[in-house]
């Protein structure tokens, strides 16, 4: 039996004067390089440097998947002026609840993008995804910057998970 899907359908783009969310283009490639570093591979589980054609590919999958109606919506994290600063990605497992993960290159941390992202994309899907209730975040422990970002906008910590062997503090935002 095929699992249940439950689709994303969000507006392309979602910005509220100091970031803006939209669509990853191939061009972004190279940005997106220059933007990894051990950090980001250490938590998104890639352990070396991803090669132009993988960024591509990604950015290609994140596309397709985007007009596929699929339940998984990731977002380009940009500064108004187009820099593109990282990324954001909302997955709809239930009907009732989504996860949310987030990335800000090292060059923009420390600054809010992240918690600002993080209202952008939550305040739209519960006004636009009906039956949502909660939205969660999993968290490594030692990723304090991300916890303190999703606590400022109304995440709790509400238990934890293993992920693929790594311990990760469940974060949930009801809606």
């Amino acid at each position: 039996m095929e699992r249940e899907r439950h689709p994303i359908s969000l507006p392309a783009v979602l910005a509220d004067g100091v970031v803006r969310l939209d669509e990853h283009r191939l061009e972004d490639a190279a940005a997106d390089l220059a933007g990894e570093d051990d950090e980001i591979r250490r938590r998104f589980d890639g352990g070396r440097p991803t090669t132009l054609a993988e960024a591509e590919d990604t950015i290609r999958r994140y596309q397709a998947r985007r007009g596929a109606g699929w339940p998984e919506v990731t977002y380009a994290l940009r500064l108004p002026d187009g820099t593109l600063i990282g990324g954001i990605e909302i997955r709809r497992p239930t009907a009732e609840a989504a996860d949310v993960g987030y990335w800000v290159f090292p060059a923009f941390r420390g600054h809010g993008y992240a918690q600002r992202a993080l209202e952008l994309l939550c305040g739209t899907a519960a006004r636009e995804i009906h039956g949502l209730a909660e939205i969660s975040a999993h968290i490594e422990p030692d990723n304090g910057a991300s916890l303190r970002a999703a606590e400022a906008v109304g995440f709790r910590e509400a238990g934890q998970v293993i992920e693929n062997g790594v311990r990760r503090l469940r974060l949930v935002r009801r809606l």
